[in-house]
């Protein structure tokens, strides 16, 4: 059985459940907000279908996507981003999808950094010999500088998108 939770000096991880949907739905609100230009707040069943898929693969028994909290009162509890890894195939073969999405305010305080580090240290413990990958928009440099940061190193893009590896252990 896959562990559903870590902790880090800062952080509780704990698997993404169904009544996060408030909070998936206000932090993609927050972060198309921030977008030039500011995009349309997402559609509630649409939020709700991508937290269904990312509750599926605990559901399978397999290591997922978490919602991030900090430890202590800031935030008052609450959600404040989401990130993990979950099982993917990249270039037909089976990887970890490192994933890092953490409410604007935030941004700078090394959050998704440290929620990526956790992951990688999860993905290694539950199947080694799989790279993590993530793949973002060539411009998202801050989504680059934390892969860049746990590890992992660009390669050549794929379909338009910017793809950084960590190869397997």
């Amino acid at each position: 059985m896959t562990p559903t939770g870590r902790t880090t000096s800062r952080l509780c991880l704990r698997r993404v459940v169904a009544d996060d949907l408030a909070a998936f739905v206000a932090l993609e609100a927050a972060l198309r907000a921030r977008e030039t230009p500011p995009r349309d707040p997402p559609d509630p069943a649409e939020s709700a279908r991508y937290l269904t898929a990312f509750t599926s693969v605990w559901d399978r028994g397999e290591l997922g996507y978490w919602a991030i909290r900090f430890r202590d009162a800031r935030s008052g509890g609450g959600v404040i981003g989401f990130g993990g890894v979950q099982p993917k195939s990249w270039r037909g073969l089976r990887c970890w999808n490192l994933y890092y999405r953490v409410h604007p305010d935030l941004w700078g305080l090394g959050v998704a950094t440290e929620t990526a580090r956790e992951a990688v240290a999860a993905a290694r413990e539950a199947h080694p010999s799989w790279p993590v990958v993530v793949e973002t928009r060539p411009g998202n440099a801050a989504a680059v500088a934390v892969a860049e940061r746990v590890g992992l190193t660009p390669r050549e893009p794929d379909g338009g998108w910017a793809v950084l590896v960590l190869d397997p252990a």
